[in-house]
């Protein structure tokens, strides 16, 4: 007959073989992307502003902020970066942003992350803007890596009526239509006409809730929330204006402002749905943004400079955090650089792959979780374009070329800031430093031997919505 100690001690090897089963189980993975947020737009930054669920994870003591987070300058160049793990320059999409009715994508042979995350075993969601290309099948989300899709393909739409203008130059014909598609099933895009007059913002998070709700609890996941918000055209329900009456009625900066807090309740929204659902504890929330704001359309990026389009600081760095009440367990601050081209690697960490890199990318969740640097031989790049490129290295920024939206004043020019002492690039130190500017410029121009040609193509009729039934669809081009 057994003993009693015996089976206590068989419960208690049960019970840890449980706790070891349950510590191995890959966390799920929630990012969050806001479209043109400027550095100085979230209301720790700015108190005139409402953003206080966001404050309240950013500086939860599960959180970790990203002080030196960058990206792209822009849209495209930004997601294509964050999907293959590559700079914009080695995949041909340093360029511009695509456009509606452009013939265009991301090379298929670069991989996804969501292609690898699916890899290992997690199911994979996009909820919101696309922008990687659509006029192929191969270009869509669902044969991109992704299991479910709802959103819009190109770079913007309406927030109440989801569709958009688009000027074809050579025809001089300007074409309207849908941009709000549904993918179910691998490559099979369909148009959603039935959300006619719902704000976007309350749309996708819906949508992520409803997704969520629906996710086998017994699978990781990963879920790219990739709002509209704050993207030009500034639309909102007046009722969140009542929290931006620091600014003056019928201005920019109000309506932005309202935009901003109409985010901050969705993402809350969504938040309470992972605690609902028992999700919440094993998944790490990550928030940022894909380039900084324009200042033209409401935003704010003081005090550095420069705006979206622009390799300033004020068109590149932006807020990251990530927030995790498994995985973090005390509130830091990390300093060392983080670029947009890591999430790649760093993502596959945190899914469990064992590796150092991806790509052009580092793993840096070593580093978000304990604190213990991985550093590069060379930082990072901010672009390598025909029009203006840029590359960091420790303290110091080497600019070439124009890298303002409308300015030809530097054309030709090298400009050295020190950015830990001029962060907002206030003072060209090139002329005192001429061998930091040469190992720079030598670095620059080496890497810019590896370009890919830009894939951009001039728009095509063959994209017309008058032969979509009124929609931005796909199936038109060839690759």
């Amino acid at each position: 007959m057994c003993s009693r100690e015996p089976r206590t001690a068989r419960v208690f090897w049960l019970l840890t073989l449980i706790q070891l089963a349950a510590a191995a189980k890959k966390p799920n993975i929630l990012l969050i992307f806001a479209d043109d947020l400027g550095y100085n737009d979230l209301d720790w930054r700015d108190s005139r502003l409402h953003t206080p669920f966001l404050r309240s994870l950013a500086f939860h003591k599960n959180t970790v902020q990203m002080n030196n987070s960058y990206v792209n300058q822009l849209c495209t160049p930004t997601r294509s970066a964050l999907m293959t793990g590559y700079y914009p320059f080695r995949i041909g999409t340093q360029s511009g942003v695509f456009l509606h009715m452009e013939p265009t994508g991301v090379p298929v042979v670069f991989p996804f992350v969501s292609d690898n995350l699916r890899a290992l075993g997690y199911s994979t969601y996009l909820i919101g803007k696309w922008h990687l290309g659509y006029c192929n099948k191969k270009f869509l989300p669902t044969e991109r890596g992704f299991d479910y899709f709802y959103g819009y393909y190109g770079p913007q739409t309406g927030y109440f009526n989801h569709s958009a203008d688009q000027m074809h130059r050579e025809s001089g014909k300007l074409v309207h239509g849908l941009d709000l598609f549904e993918e179910k099933q691998q490559g099979e895009s369909k148009p959603d006409f039935t959300k006619g007059g719902i704000y976007s913002t309350d749309l996708f998070s819906g949508k992520a809730i409803e997704t969520l709700a629906q996710h086998n609890k017994d699978d990781p996941f990963f879920m790219f929330l990739s709002f509209q918000s704050v993207h030009p055209p500034l639309q909102v329900p007046k009722s969140y204006e009542s929290h931006c009456t620091a600014f003056k009625p019928n201005t920019l900066r109000r309506v932005y402002c309202g935009m901003l807090a109409a985010m901050d309740v969705a993402i809350a929204r969504v938040v309470k749905a992972l605690k609902q659902r028992g999700l919440y504890d094993n998944t790490i929330i990550i928030f940022s943004s894909d380039n900084g704001g324009g200042v033209d359309f409401g935003a704010s990026n003081w005090p550095l400079r420069g705006e979206k389009d622009t390799l300033w600081e004020g068109g590149t760095r932006t807020n990251t955090f990530f927030h995790s009440p498994q995985f973090i367990k005390n509130f830091a601050v990390r300093n060392e650089m983080f670029h947009v081209v890591d999430y790649h690697a760093t993502l596959l960490g945190i899914g469990g792959m064992e590796l150092n890199a991806y790509g052009d990318g580092i793993n840096q969740w070593p580093y978000i979780s304990t604190g213990v640097p991985k550093l590069r031989r060379f930082q990072f790049i901010y672009n390598i374009d025909e029009h203006g490129s840029a590359i960091r290295d420790g303290d110091y920024k080497l600019i070439f070329g124009n890298t303002d939206k409308h300015s030809t004043d530097f054309t030709g020019k090298f400009r050295l800031y020190r950015i830990t002492t001029d962060p907002t690039e206030s003072k060209d130190i090139s002329k005192d430093n001429p061998a930091i500017v040469a190992r720079m410029k030598a670095k620059l121009l080496s890497l810019a031997n590896f370009s890919r040609k830009n894939v951009r193509a001039p728009l095509s009729m063959f994209g017309s919505p008058e032969k979509f039934n009124g929609t931005y669809s796909s199936y038109w081009c060839t690759l």
